[in-house]
């Protein structure tokens, strides 16, 4: 399902092909805004951005938000097994921070989820991404564990 943020600048829509070079750049773009990859490293090399529709396939799904034909954010629900959701590819561009791209996003992500009666979600993030940390936290994810430069967190959602 496709939804529009109240202002009706940005819309979230499903994964397509012709925003796969975009989705690349807003993710390593901003991973480097807050020096988790080096600048000097984009575009980032990811073998899961290059399969997303094998990725994010069965019960996983992978959005967009865009501002015009512009991706300005991504977020991605993963199958992993056992009726366990894996929140991934969560990012927004530093200029869209604050505008509630990212509430509507996670809650795009939630309601799928729910719908394909996963019990439990869990995500990652790297330790610099404060922001994340105080967004999920908010939105009633619990910190597990830290591995390395890594926090983990879950959701139930039953």
């Amino acid at each position: 399902m496709d939804k529009t943020v109240p202002d009706g600048k940005i819309e979230i829509k499903q994964y397509s092909k012709r925003y796969k070079d975009q989705i690349r750049d807003v993710i390593g773009r901003t991973l480097a805004d807050i020096s988790v990859v080096d600048k000097n490293s984009l575009p980032i090399d990811d073998p899961d951005l290059d399969r997303i529709e094998e990725v994010y396939s069965g019960k996983g799904r992978f959005w967009v938000a865009l501002d015009g034909d512009k991706v300005v954010g991504t977020v991605a629900i993963r199958d992993m097994g056992g009726n366990v959701a894996k929140l991934n590819r969560m990012f927004v561009l530093v200029d869209y921070h604050g505008t509630g791209i990212g509430q509507i996003l996670l809650d795009q992500a939630l309601d799928f989820a729910s719908e394909k009666k996963f019990s439990k979600i869990i995500l990652n993030t790297y330790e610099l991404m404060h922001r994340a940390h105080r967004f999920y936290e908010k939105n009633n994810f619990t910190r597990k564990d830290k591995k390395g430069n890594k926090f983990f967190y879950e959701k139930n959602l039953k």
